[in-house]
Protein backbone atom coordinates (compact mmCIF):
# COMPACT_ATOMS: atom_id res chain seq x y z
CA UNK A 1 0.00 0.00 0.00
CA UNK A 2 1.18 3.68 -1.02
CA UNK A 3 0.36 7.24 0.70
CA UNK A 4 1.85 9.96 -0.79
CA UNK A 5 3.17 12.53 0.72
CA UNK A 6 2.76 16.46 -0.25
CA UNK A 7 5.79 18.88 1.23
CA UNK A 8 6.06 21.95 1.21
CA UNK A 9 9.35 23.70 1.83
CA UNK A 10 10.22 27.09 2.75
CA UNK A 11 13.32 28.39 1.61
CA UNK A 12 14.52 31.35 3.98
CA UNK A 13 16.48 33.77 2.18
CA UNK A 14 17.79 35.34 5.28
CA UNK A 15 21.30 34.47 6.13
CA UNK A 16 20.38 32.41 9.65
CA UNK A 17 17.90 30.79 7.54
CA UNK A 18 20.22 28.02 7.57
CA UNK A 19 20.03 27.20 11.22
CA UNK A 20 16.64 26.89 11.54
CA UNK A 21 15.83 24.83 8.32
CA UNK A 22 14.09 21.80 10.60
CA UNK A 23 11.60 24.58 11.24
CA UNK A 24 10.98 25.40 7.29
CA UNK A 25 9.11 22.41 6.23
CA UNK A 26 5.95 20.81 6.91
CA UNK A 27 4.50 17.40 5.20
CA UNK A 28 0.93 17.06 4.70
CA UNK A 29 -0.93 13.31 3.96
CA UNK A 30 -4.23 12.80 2.72
CA UNK A 31 -6.00 9.55 3.38
CA UNK A 32 -7.82 9.38 0.36
CA UNK A 33 -4.71 9.37 -1.81
CA UNK A 34 -3.97 5.67 -0.41
CA UNK A 35 -3.83 3.40 -3.33
CA UNK A 36 -2.35 -0.47 -3.94
CA UNK A 37 0.02 -0.38 -7.01
CA UNK A 38 -1.70 -3.57 -9.51
CA UNK A 39 1.13 -5.53 -11.18
CA UNK A 40 -1.03 -7.95 -12.49
CA UNK A 41 -4.43 -7.66 -14.53
CA UNK A 42 -6.71 -10.74 -14.15
CA UNK A 43 -8.91 -9.16 -17.44
CA UNK A 44 -7.43 -9.93 -21.03
CA UNK A 45 -9.10 -7.17 -22.55
CA UNK A 46 -7.30 -4.74 -19.98
CA UNK A 47 -4.09 -6.29 -20.32
CA UNK A 48 -4.22 -5.78 -24.27
CA UNK A 49 -5.55 -1.99 -23.81
CA UNK A 50 -2.22 -1.39 -21.42
CA UNK A 51 -0.09 -3.22 -23.84
CA UNK A 52 -1.50 -1.17 -26.65
CA UNK A 53 -1.19 2.20 -24.64
CA UNK A 54 2.54 2.13 -23.70
CA UNK A 55 5.20 3.37 -25.80
CA UNK A 56 7.69 0.82 -24.04
CA UNK A 57 6.00 -2.42 -24.39
CA UNK A 58 6.73 -3.01 -27.86
CA UNK A 59 8.52 -6.30 -26.93
CA UNK A 60 4.59 -7.76 -25.80
CA UNK A 61 2.87 -6.44 -28.93
CA UNK A 62 1.56 -8.96 -31.30
CA UNK A 63 0.22 -7.64 -34.86
CA UNK A 64 -0.94 -4.32 -35.06
CA UNK A 65 -2.72 -2.39 -32.43
CA UNK A 66 -5.22 -1.58 -34.07
CA UNK A 67 -6.37 -5.22 -33.78
CA UNK A 68 -7.26 -4.12 -30.12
Amino acid sequence: RYQPRFHVVYVDPRKDGVSRASENFKTFLFAETQFTAVTAYQNHRITQLKIASNPFAKGFREGDTDDW
